[in-house]
């Protein structure tokens, strides 16, 4: 079920970074992950931080 649960919030945050990059007219390559403060990170953990640390 916690790996469930890990695949389906991954997914998650991919596609609100794409949705966010494509709103904005940013083309993202695979394994960027660009933030709405337009802060971009090369992992996703790091992008969950900043996340975490920056918008809540």
């Amino acid at each position: 079920m916690r790996r469930l649960l890990n695949r389906a919030r991954r997914a998650y945050h991919l596609h609100c970074a794409r949705e966010d990059a494509r709103l904005r007219g940013i083309v993202v390559p695979v394994g960027v992950w660009v933030c709405q403060c337009r802060h971009v990170s090369l992992d996703r953990l790091d992008f969950v931080d900043h996340s975490v640390v920056c918008h809540t």
